[in-house]
């Protein structure tokens, strides 16, 4: 039998369609009201004094580090387990990526490992809140305020995440956002850098628009009639088109029900999960609250990549979303050609990469559906499990 029930699905209302249909009625299409708003209101819902909008997360990372003036013969503390978009980032602005293990609860950088990898020529450490869990985040700032080393959070998978009294977006010098597909904040594509220095907000908005001034890297100013150009330096194209930005407009403003969704599709994954002899479920702190962009489950040590590879296929067999989030950032190819590193440097990392599985997660979710996929996934685990006896 197949189910039909995808990994993610945007969260797309009628007003959200309205939204962006507003922007197709006049002018401009970049670089206007929408953007403007949309940058106010992030920076608001996060506590920071400036936002602005750019055209991926990844592309907001590269400008972040050339913010901070981050190039060549410096070093950047990096997540061995996150997304690729952080080491590619670094890369691309010419620094050196430097690797730090994860907590195996919390998956974050594991703070300790984080201190020992500082030197003389650290710039930056790129703190994640991996699959939206802030634990950490507090302890990270903390340690680059003791070595006078400024963060940039890689807050995509965190909007609307809390601990304590405090936001993902609210700890680094500078943080970034991403408004992808599987987002609860979902656009497509997109993104947006907070920060409260207006010196980096001047920074990143040139930095934007290839690396312009003028009123052009403003968003909201009236553009019919032309500007004056002029330029600071290098820059980018990256500038959030005015239909992206209406529709995570539209969205943000219900950030709230859109938190309380997914935090009940959790709640019911780990309802239905816990205490299965083959899984480890997500660990929350009592102080912290998760925006779920995913929910993952890891295999117990029993199980290897293989089987790994296996649950995720026999999910796909019956229209089950699942996948490996995520490979280790230091195995992948262009990162070991590039600086040696190898298998059994971050044994943490790497376990945990070889044996989490990500579960479909989206807010229309029904619980029914989370039903179908624990009883699917019990029943491939359980065809594992009669295998390797």
């Amino acid at each position: 039998m197949k189910f039909d029930i995808p990994l993610s699905r945007p969260d797309v209302t009628e007003e959200d369609r309205q939204a962006v249909l507003r922007t197709l009625q006049g002018t401009p299409l970049s670089m206007g009201t929408a953007l403007s708003e949309l940058e106010a209101t992030l920076a608001a819902t996060v506590h920071r004094t400036y936002g602005i909008g750019v055209t991926s997360s990844g592309t907001g990372l590269e400008i972040a580090l050339r913010a901070l003036g981050i190039g060549p013969r410096s070093e950047v503390l990096v997540p061995a387990l996150s997304y690729s978009s952080n080491v590619n980032a670094v890369i691309a602005v010419g620094a050196t990526p430097i690797f730090v293990d994860c907590d195996p609860r919390s998956l974050n950088m594991r703070i300790v490992d984080a201190e020992a990898r500082i030197t003389p020529q650290t710039r930056a450490i790129i703190g994640v809140p991996i699959l939206g869990n802030p634990t950490g985040l507090p302890e990270l700032i903390a340690l680059c305020s003791r070595y006078e080393v400024p963060m940039i959070e890689h807050a995509s998978e965190g909007l609307g995440s809390t601990i304590g009294d405090d936001n993902v977006g609210r700890f680094g010098r500078l943080s970034v956002f991403g408004f992808g597909p599987n987002r609860p904040i979902g656009c497509g594509e997109g993104g947006a850098i907070v920060t409260n220095d207006d010196r980096l907000m001047a920074a990143c908005r040139a930095l934007r628009t290839q690396g312009r001034v003028d009123r052009q890297s403003f968003a909201g100013q009236p553009m019919d009639l032309g500007m004056l150009m002029e330029f600071s330096g290098f820059g980018l194209d990256a500038r959030l088109a005015e239909p992206l930005a209406a529709l995570a407009l539209s969205q943000l403003k219900r950030l709230d029900s859109i938190r309380d969704a997914r935090n009940e599709v959790a709640n019911e994954y780990i309802r239905r999960l816990a205490g299965h002899p083959s899984l480890i479920l997500p660990t929350i702190p009592e102080n912290a609250r998760i925006c779920w962009p995913l929910f993952w489950v890891r295999l117990s040590d029993r199980f290897g990549p293989e089987d790994r590879d296996a649950v995720i296929a026999g999910l796909h067999r019956h229209d089950i979303g699942a996948a490996n989030h995520y490979p280790p950032a230091h195995l992948l190819p262009h990162v070991r050609a590039a600086f040696g590193t190898k298998e059994g440097d971050f044994p943490a990392a790497e376990s945990i990469g070889d044996r989490m599985v990500s579960l479909p997660m989206f807010a229309s979710m029904q619980l029914r559906e989370v039903a179908t996929v624990c009883q699917a996934l019990d029943v491939i685990l359980c065809g594992l499990g009669h295998a390797r006896a």
